[in-house]
């Protein structure tokens, strides 16, 4: 049966800058994973949600947009390299959990009120059966973020929002193994606040399908 063991510390700190209602926010965040070093940059507006990410391979720099659509549980991807635009879409139920994902939580301890980079933020140390993990959540997001469990499924974070029905984003996460094995490192570089257009979530006439882009030659 799962655990959830809530203990809240509450004092006050002048260096800490208050909570805030925000419903429009880019937040650029570094990503340190086994297999991927990149940066994935958040858009959130007015509940809706899209993310970025960069990375290299093979000596290739790859940027790829996804766009999450809760209507159709479709997620949208565009796609930019060597001057390519592509867009391609998969349903939500394609996507799996990274291979050494637990979802168990067994216990979800609230350690109250702390900061990241500046950002005031709740403090959680979520565990489970194989994992420790160290959030900063900001709570002054206002998004649901566990809505898009069924896109984001590699997320301890979202999990513990969900398991709480609190809104808010992670700005921070660390995850180690029960041996202190450092399993990834999430952390927030940039945050900014009103910068998010409705153009973010739009597919513009310049992306083209595979097909599109390789069309079959013609049989004579």
């Amino acid at each position: 049966m799962k655990k959830i063991l809530i203990i809240s510390f509450l004092f006050l700190s002048t260096a800490i800058l208050p909570a805030q209602n925000i419903n429009n926010v880019t937040i650029k965040t570094t990503v340190k994973a086994e297999g991927f070093d990149g940066i994935i940059t958040w858009y959130i507006n007015n509940g809706k949600l899209a993310f970025d990410v960069e990375y290299e391979f093979n000596g290739t720099l790859y940027s790829s947009r996804f766009i999450p659509d809760l209507n159709s549980g479709m997620l949208n991807i565009l796609t930019h390299t060597g001057g390519m635009k592509m867009k391609s879409s998969a349903p939500a139920s394609d996507i799996q959990p990274t291979a050494s994902f637990d979802r168990n939580i067994l216990e979800i301890e609230r350690l109250g009120d702390a900061e990241f980079s500046g950002i005031a933020c709740q403090k959680f140390i979520i565990r489970t059966s194989n994992n420790i993990i160290e959030c900063y959540i900001d709570p002054g997001i206002n998004i649901n973020y566990y809505n898009y469990e069924s896109f984001i499924k590699s997320d301890h974070a979202l999990l513990a929002l969900k398991d709480l029905r609190m809104k808010g984003f992670p700005i921070a996460v660390k995850t180690t193994d029960l041996e202190g094995k450092i399993i990834n490192v999430v952390e927030t570089i940039d945050m900014r606040v009103n910068s998010v257009s409705d153009d973010i979530f739009r597919i513009g006439s310049e992306y083209k399908t595979f097909e599109e882009l390789n069309p079959m030659p013609v049989q004579e």
